[in-house]
C-alpha cells in the first residue's frame, strides 16, 4: 500500500512539475492561483479529517486509530495558526 502511494505522489509531481513550474516562476497570477487551490486544498483536508475521526468513531475503531487521527486534526490548525501569528506580525 506505501509504494503504491510513493508511486502516484511520484507520478503527479512529475505531471505537476512539467505542466505548472515553467509558467508559475514568471506569472504574478499564476502565484495567486496556486495559493488559493492550496487554501482550498487546505480546508478540505480539515473537512475530510473531521469526518474520518465521527466514522472511525461510530464504527468503533480501536481508540488508538481515532487518537492519531485526532492528533493529526490538531496538529494540522496548530501549525496554520502559527504561521498565520507569524505572518501576521511580519505584515
Amino acid at each position: 500500500m506505501i509504494i503504491v502511494a510513493i508511486a502516484v505522489s511520484a507520478i503527479t509531481r512529475t505531471i505537476y512539475s512539467r505542466a505548472f513550474v515553467k509558467q508559475k516562476e514568471t506569472d504574478d497570477r499564476n502565484i495567486d492561483i496556486d495559493a488559493k487551490a492550496k487554501a482550498k486544498a487546505f480546508d478540505m483536508v480539515g473537512i475530510m479529517l473531521g469526518i474520518l475521526i465521527l466514522i472511525y468513531a461510530f464504527l468503533n475503531a480501536h481508540i488508538q486509530v481515532i487518537a492519531f487521527v485526532g492528533v493529526a486534526y490538531l496538529l494540522i490548525y496548530v501549525v496554520y495558526m502559527f504561521y498565520f501569528s507569524k505572518y501576521h506580525k511580519e505584515m
